[in-house]
């Protein structure tokens, strides 16, 4: 099979600086990579594992291909040879994955922040304890959320993180969750390294690579499911954690710009998708153009039906307070349980 190898493109080379490191990648272990674009002299550039490359390729490939690949030189010289997988999904030209939804194929940042919570001072690292503080630090905190919460998770969700380099903000570029997991990754593999063969730590440093790993490469598919739509609309699709007492849950976002006339109001669209222990999954779908709002929302749990519904006039009164004009409110049970017995705290209806 071809063989092709890696140079960091230049938005990636100072990455170097906040804990990139390319010696990470272990021979033999296989990767995805996803051809962001594609030259006619054969230059491709690929994002893998939430690294973009430059590499040149004898064989054909449209931009939006997904490449099982398998490391076969590691160190300061990367070379992967592309292996067949007929598992991987399909994507369109633009490079857009097309299963990418909102629920599917996102990165799951609880599941590693529940794992550092509890065993990252097994570790005994201050350098992992500390990127454990600033991931912990930066999630929702669901029983309390207000607006500025959002907005900074949205910012440092690392969603803008090459954006923020080529603009000279390197600095918010170092502090955002991308560039944190790649600090994770590369310190949990060092730490595994420096182990005996056999310790009983060993697997679970790997499973945070692993983890890690996971995140950087979902948060590229989200960048590429945002580019810019050729009818002048935009989306934006992030993951994050919400913490919740002690447990961490991920809270899917969609927002979307639609194109418009010159003379037309702007026309947002958010989704918001989370499952909370007592409130079951819910999905939240807001639309606003002008001073027009309207928000559904659809749970699985009639108990959580029922106390939205009691918040309707509430949220009402505050949108209402905020010059909204037209508001339309709704809350839908998507299926029927027989049980309706909590009172569904959680996630305040006020943010």
């Amino acid at each position: 099979m071809e063989e092709l190898q890696l140079t960091l493109t230049p938005a990636r080379v100072d990455q170097r600086n906040f804990g990139v490191q390319m010696s990470n990648w272990r021979v033999g272990q296989q990767l995805t990579a996803l051809v962001v674009e594609s030259r006619p002299n054969g230059a491709v550039l690929l994002s893998i594992g939430g690294k973009t490359f430059a590499a040149s390729s004898d064989l054909p490939v449209q931009a939006g291909t997904r490449m099982a690949m398998e490391v076969k030189q590691a160190g300061q010289e990367l070379v992967l040879r592309r292996i067949p997988d007929a598992s991987l999904p399909r994507a369109d030209a633009g490079g857009r994955a097309v299963e990418t939804t909102l629920a599917l194929g996102s990165p799951r940042p609880a599941a590693l922040l529940n794992q550092l919570s509890t065993q990252a001072a097994r570790f005994g690292s201050p350098e992992l304890q500390e990127l454990t503080r600033a991931l912990r630090g930066r999630a929702l905190k669901a029983e309390s959320l207000t607006a500025g919460e959002v907005q900074r998770g949205l910012r440092d969700s690392g969603l803008f993180t090459e954006a923020d380099l080529l603009a000279g903000r390197s600095n918010r570029a170092s502090q955002s969750s991308k560039a944190n997991l790649s600090q994770v990754q590369a310190v949990a593999l060092a730490l595994a390294d420096n182990l005996d063969e056999g310790a009983t730590e060993i697997r679970a440093l790997h499973q945070v690579v692993d983890k890690a790993m996971a995140l950087l490469k979902g948060i590229s598919q989200q960048q590429l499911a945002s580019l810019p739509q050729e009818d002048g609309g935009q989306r934006w699709l992030f993951t994050l954690p919400a913490q919740l007492g002690e447990q961490f849950h991920d809270v899917q976002l969609q927002l979307e710009r639609e194109a418009r006339e010159v003379d037309q109001p702007e026309c947002w669209k958010a989704s918001l998708c989370f499952e909370f222990p007592e409130m079951g999954s819910v999905v939240v779908r807001l639309q606003l153009q002008g001073s027009a709002v309207s928000v559904a929302f659809d749970c699985d749990k009639p108990e959580t039906t029922a106390w939205l519904r009691r918040s309707m006039s509430s949220l009402e009164n505050q949108l209402n307070f905020r010059n909204f004009q037209a508001v339309t409110l709704s809350a839908n049970a998507t299926t029927q349980r027989s049980d309706p017995s909590s009172d569904a705290p959680g996630l305040s209806v006020e943010a």
